[in-house]
């Protein structure tokens, strides 16, 4: 039995058909789901590169958060004071 071209070149048989077809969707399937799973990782990662992010995500009022810089000490006690007083409404 004579071989043709095609059958020295693809080998035997009726050639790739329908399973390389879903072997083909299935890969582009796991590359788009990859691309997209790195991407909102990413983008949970790095919440300050938001443009629409909220000031406070856990929902602290201003006075919560004052408190917690000063209780870091990224406020001194006298800054803390004039703060509190502004954002309490006494003046």
């Amino acid at each position: 039995m004579p071989f043709e071209r095609h059958q020295l070149m693809w080998g035997p048989g009726p050639g790739n058909g329908i399973g390389m077809f879903i072997l083909m969707i299935a890969f582009w399937f796991l590359i788009a789901a990859a691309i997209i799973f790195f991407v909102r990782h990413w983008s949970h990662a790095h919440p300050e590169h938001h443009a629409h992010a909220t000031p406070s995500p856990t929902g602290d009022s201003p006075i919560d958060i004052l408190k917690m810089r000063f209780a870091k000490g990224e406020v001194d006690e006298e800054d803390f004071a004039k703060r509190l007083k502004l954002l309490q409404g006494d003046k």
